[in-house]
């Protein structure tokens, strides 16, 4: 079903778990409405959960939207792939794959410099483009060391435009007979997790701009589902989504 606006269909529902990237934001900037909307869920007391695929964690994902904009009441907590990873990874040695210069927020881990020396390999960043596919596949040749994806999107916003995510580079590992355990959308831990932080509330609408992750996860879950035309789905045809979200609007806005 094609809506113009949140409004037309928000009070059929008593919380939402809404994406970060390619719905509140791009990755720099709120997007233009992404305020209005979050401050209308608030003033009908509909809580808010972000729910994101983000190497991550909770506080960190949190400090960034309120550093955008968005106040602090305005939504429950920011439910990321990184908090679930983190439960599968404590008191482990780990390798991160990631970003250069960022920092996961890992705790009660041991960090190890080379892949050697790691229980697990957390796949946590992507560092395209200065890092291509085929350099990941290179370090992946000779590894079998289990890995864990904290974050499974396949692409990701960032100011060159859409580049391999953290998702693309576990696949690799995965097609070359990697063992890879993903913590995230589309999976359902982290539903389990975003839904415990709301009260388990019945009815639930999921938003996001990833049919592969947002719509197949909420399905998934068991969830009603909303797909905004913005991030990785700007400009594609809706009849090529699979699966099919239970409503579509352009953009996230009221």
């Amino acid at each position: 079903m094609r809506i113009e606006g949140l409004g037309e269909i928000a009070m059929n529902f008593d919380a939402m778990l809404i994406d970060q990237f390619g719905v509140i934001h791009d990755g720099q900037k709120l997007y233009p409405h992404a305020a209005d909307v979050l401050a209308r869920l608030h003033g009908l007391e509909i809580p808010v959960v972000v729910m994101t695929n983000s190497g991550k964690r909770s506080a960190a994902n949190r400090e960034r939207i309120i550093r955008m904009g968005i106040p602090r009441a305005h939504f429950v907590e920011a439910a990321s792939s990184g908090e679930v990873g983190q439960g599968l990874i404590a008191g482990k040695s780990i390798f991160i794959v990631g970003q250069d210069g960022q920092d996961y927020g890992f705790e009660s881990v041991t960090i190890s410099r080379t892949t050697d020396g790691a229980d697990i390999i957390v796949i946590a960043g992507s560092n395209a483009p200065h890092t291509s596919l085929d350099e990941y596949r290179a370090i992946f040749e000779r590894l079998r060391t289990p890995a864990i994806c904290c974050n499974p999107d396949k692409l990701m916003l960032t100011r060159h435009g859409l580049l391999p995510g953290p998702g693309a580079i576990a696949q690799i590992y995965a097609d070359m007979g990697g063992q890879v355990t993903w913590a995230g959308k589309p999976y359902r831990a982290i539903y389990d997790h975003a839904l415990a932080l709301l009260g388990n509330p019945k009815r639930i609408l999921c938003i996001g701009d990833s049919a592969e992750h947002d719509v197949a996860g909420g399905r998934g879950a068991g969830l009603s589902t909303l797909l905004t035309l913005t991030g990785v789905s700007q400009g594609l045809d809706i009849a090529t989504l699979s699966p099919q979200p239970d409503y579509v609007m352009d953009a996230f806005k009221w």
